[in-house]
C-alpha cells in the first residue's frame, strides 16, 4: 500500500520522513555489523532486496478493476532481522519510486514506515511471538507472512488517516472513521494476498531449515536445540501438500474473477488510486503528479517493468543455493608428499 506523492504535507511530511530516515539508518548499522560478521553471505542481503522489489510490484486483479500486491517483506525481516529488512524495503521504495511512480519521494518516510517496520520488523516480531509459542518453522513463518502483511496495510492506514482527520483541508471522517474506511476496502481484496503470503513465506522458511538449517542457524533465525528438534519431527509431505493447495485457493478468488474491463492493457486501478487518492481528494489534499512517471511512457514503461523484473530476477537465480540449495562438501586434495 503506497500513499501517492503529494498528499502527505506539513507535520506529517516532517514526522514521518524523520521517522523513515531514522528507520534507515539503524538498518544500514545492522547491515554494515552483518557483513562484517558474515561477509560470505552478503549475497543474501542482495536476494532479499530483490525479492522486496520484485514482490511488492506484483499487480494482483481484484474486484471493481483494482488490483494490489503483496509485500515480501516479512520474510526477509525473518531471515535477516527487522533492521535489515526495513532498510531493504526503503530502497525498494526508493527504486520504485524512481523507475515506475509507485509512492513517491514525499511520502517516502510514510512508506518505509508501513513497508519497512509492518512488514519486516512487524513479520520478524510475530516469528519470534510463534517460536515462543512453540509453534513450529512453518506455522511460525505462516504467521509472519500474513500478520506482517496485514499490519503493512494497517500502519498504512493510520498514517494516511490520521494526515486526512487532521491536517487536511476538507475532512470529511474522524481518524476512526478513516481508518474504518481505508480498511473495508482493503481487506477484501488484501486478505486473500495475505494468505498467500502467509503460505509462501511458512513454506520458504521450512525448506530452508531442511536445505540448509546451518543458514537459520547462522543468521540467528533458529537455535541449534530448534534445528535439531525440528529436523527430528520434519514436515510430513501431506502437510506440503495441504500447503500448496491452500496457496492456490487463497489467490484464485482475485484470478478468477478476470479483468472486468474486457482485458484491455492497463484497465486495472491500483487500490492506491482507487481509495487513497479518493479519499485525499476529497479532503483537499489532492495528490501531485508523480515527479517521474514512467508509467505513462507505454513502451518505455513496458521496458522498464521487464528490464527490472530481469535483474531482481538474476540476483535471486544467482544467490538461490544459498539458501535452498543443499550444502555441497568440499574436498580437499592432500598436499603431495614431500620428496
Amino acid at each position: 500500500m503506497h500513499i501517492s506523492e503529494g498528499i502527505l504535507t506539513g507535520p506529517s511530511f516532517w514526522a514521518t520522513t524523520v521517522a523513515g530516515a531514522a528507520v534507515m539508518a539503524w538498518g544500514v548499522s545492522d547491515m554494515k555489523r552483518f557483513i562484517k560478521e558474515q561477509p560470505e553471505r552478503k549475497p543474501i542481503l542482495g536476494m532479499a532486496g530483490a525479492f522486496i522489489f520484485l514482490v511488492s510490484l506484483i499487480p494482483i486483479p481484484a474486484y471493481m478493476g483494482t488490483c494490489s500486491h503483496p509485500c515480501g517483506t516479512p520474510l526477509a525481516g525473518i531471515l535477516l532481522g527487522p533492521g535489515i529488512g526495513a532498510a531493504l524495503s526503503g530502497l525498494s521504495l526508493l527504486l520504485q519510486a524512481l523507475l515506475f511512480a509507485h509512492g513517491g519521494f514525499a511520502t517516502l518516510g510514510a512508506n518505509i514506515l508501513s513497508l519497512g517496520l509492518g512488514g519486516a520488523a512487524g513479520g520478524w516480531l510475530f516469528f519470534r511471538l510463534g517460536r515462543k509459542l512453540g509453534l513450529p518453522l512453518l506455522a511460525s513463518a505462516g504467521l509472519a507472512g500474513l500478520l506482517g502483511d496485514i499490519l503493512t496495510y494497517l500502519i498504512s492506514g493510520s498514517l494516511l488517516g490520521g494526515h486526512l482527520a487532521f491536517f487536511a483541508p476538507q475532512p470529511q471522517y474522524s481518524f476512526a472513521g478513516y481508518l474504518a474506511v481505508i480498511m473495508a476496502a482493503y481487506l477484501p481484496v488484501q486478505l486473500p494476498i495475505a494468505l498467500g503470503e502467509m503460505v509462501v513465506t511458512g513454506i520458504a522458511v521450512r525448506s530452508i531449515g531442511r536445505q540448509r538449517p546451518e543458514v537459520l542457524e547462522a543468521l540467528r533465525v533458529v537455535s541449534r536445540a530448534a534445528l535439531a528438534v525440528a529436523l527430528l519431527l520434519g514436515m510430513t509431505t501431506g502437510i506440503s501438500g495441504l500447503s500448496s493447495e491452500a496457496m492456490a485457493s487463497s489467490t484464485a478468488p482475485a484470478a478468477e474473477k478476470g479483468n472486468p474491463n474486457g482485458g484491455k492493457p492497463g484497465a486495472y486501478t491500483g487500490m492506491d488510486e482507487k481509495v487513497n487518492e479518493a479519499l485525499a481528494v476529497a479532503a483537499g489534499a489532492k495528490p501531485h503528479d508523480p515527479y517521474i512517471n514512467l508509467e505513462n511512457k507505454g513502451d518505455v514503461w513496458n521496458a522498464m517493468l521487464l528490464a527490472g523484473g530481469g535483474v531482481a530476477g538474476f540476483i535471486i537465480g544467482r544467490g538461490w543455493h544459498l539458501l535452498f540449495g543443499r550444502a555441497r562438501d568440499v574436498t580437499i586434495d592432500p598436499p603431495p608428499p614431500a620428496s
